[in-house]
């Protein structure tokens, strides 16, 4: 099968005039003056063919023989350098466009692209055109800059977590991102676990094999569709860094030579972000949200609980309750790629409903709490649920997996604390509406198909 492949492609090698962009042009990073471009060079119009075979679930997941070529394999997008000009324009039609950036590729960062947009006008609607050998004559990607950060303004943004390629619902790309691409949002927030490096095969123990985890999922054609029209903010969570509950110098054996520090610039370079991972950012008066980093300054989880046992580290706590106090907007919502109210799995000791960090967890739900109009939004978890924390009133949306397929593992519904509890795939959508002199703001969980399954709106 491989050999018919090759030979397939012979003909795309030889003669091919790009190179091209499989997975598409992404934008990241949006404020109302600024954005991040993304994209990265192959020599192939279309990632190699066919589907990679899973196996009975199993942790980890089975190794491939040392002499892979990982360029082969089922869905992977191989690299090539390149050089080339960004455009930019107001118009669909490209009449207006003015360049934005030259760039050159190279193996040392995957062939990959990142480009800052500045000096943008808020509330503007700009179009991304790539050129490499040729001016282009149409846009790759389009966005729209947040509103002035003194205006109130409608927005609807979207939340997706759990993104795990075994339980991909449809050939081309998750049903959400279909469902999603109907009515696309304002932007679209990835929580973490955007893909699945320890635990479905191929386990990615190299960059190349952690490198393909990426180019198979997000060269589907549904996904590129949808972040070519919706900017992104990526956030990464413990299966996306390295292996299930991770910590700084936690490198397991099975997931060797790859560590977590080489799984931390592997998101740098693979999503539209940049360092700090931890940032906030306002879309008008309405709505300010703020993005956790839950790995990068984490203790250990087996360590004994108490004052010194962090999962923001005290850096990001500080600046976490300082931004918040200082904020003007209407509503203020933290997403974290993991639970602050749950609750969870007894057997779990990785976030903040979990015996194993409840001291900084109750710190920082009574302090959430003390906040005005202040929510928290959860990935992780492999179900949706809204929860009131019973002591401080803490309301928590959680998004629930990608598909169906990966829902699971919900230690059943707890009355006591939880308004709405499901066990299946979708996600989270926030909505903020401008009311007189405030705003309204609504949670919605959607099935996979984008039907609302629960709401709420903020008394």
């Amino acid at each position: 099968m491989t050999k018919l492949i090759l030979l397939l492609l012979l003909p795309l090698l030889a003669f091919a005039q790009g190179p091209y962009l499989p997975e598409g042009v992404r934008v990241g990073e949006v404020t109302d003056d600024s954005a991040l471009v993304w994209f990265r060079l192959s020599p192939l119009t279309h990632p190699i063919p066919g589907k990679f075979e899973s196996e009975p679930r199993r942790a980890p997941a089975s190794l491939l023989p040392d002499n892979t070529e990982t360029w082969k394999l089922p869905g992977a997008v191989p690299g090539i350098t390149g050089r080339g000009q960004l455009w930019l324009a107001t118009r669909e039609d490209l009449r207006d466009m003015k360049p934005a950036g030259d760039f050159q590729t190279g193996p040392d960062r995957d062939y990959t692209v990142h480009l800052k947009l500045e000096k943008l006008r808020a509330g503007r609607t700009y179009y991304v055109a790539v050129e490499i050998n040729e001016k282009p004559e149409k846009p790759h990607a389009s966005f729209t800059t947040a509103p002035n950060p003194r205006q109130r303004a409608a927005v609807r943004f979207n939340t997706v977590t759990g993104l795990m390629y075994r339980d991909l619902d449809h050939d081309d790309g998750f049903h959400i991102f279909a469902a999603m691409r109907k009515h696309p949002p304002s932007f679209l927030v990835f929580t973490g676990d955007s893909v699945y490096y320890d635990n479905e095969p191929p386990r990615a123990v190299t960059r190349d094999l952690a490198r393909y985890h990426w180019q198979r999922m997000y060269a589907k054609p549904r996904h590129v569709d949808l972040l070519s029209v919706t900017p992104q903010y990526w956030m990464k969570d413990d299966h996306d860094t390295l292996s299930d509950d991770c910590w700084p110098g936690m490198d397991p054996d099975f997931m060797l030579p790859l560590t977590f520090e080489t799984g931390r610039q592997l998101f740098l370079e693979q999503a539209p972000v940049q360092d700090p991972t931890f940032r906030t950012f306002r879309w008008g008066k309405g709505l300010q949200v703020w993005l956790l980093e839950g790995r990068d300054f984490r203790s250990p989880n087996n360590a004994p609980d108490g004052p010194g046992k962090t999962i923001l580290g005290a850096k990001q706590k500080e600046w976490l309750k300082s931004t918040v106090a200082a904020s003007d907007a209407d509503h203020k919502i933290i997403i974290s790629p993991t639970p602050w109210v749950g609750p969870d799995r007894s057997r779990k000791n990785d976030n903040y409903s979990n015996s194993g960090f409840a001291t900084e967890g109750n710190e920082m739900r009574a302090w959430a709490a003390s906040q005005k109009n202040v929510y928290v939004v959860c990935g992780d978890r492999h179900w949706q649920y809204h929860s009131v924390d019973a002591k401080t009133g803490l309301n928590e949306f959680s998004v629930g997996p990608a598909s169906d397929e990966h829902a699971g593992g919900s230690p059943d519904v707890d009355k006591e604390v939880q308004r709405f509890h499901r066990i299946k795939g979708g996600y989270a959508s926030v909505e903020v509406t401008p009311a007189g002199n405030t705003s309204k703001l609504t949670f919605r969980l959607h099935d996979v198909h984008g039907a609302p399954v629960y709401e709420w709106t903020a008394p």
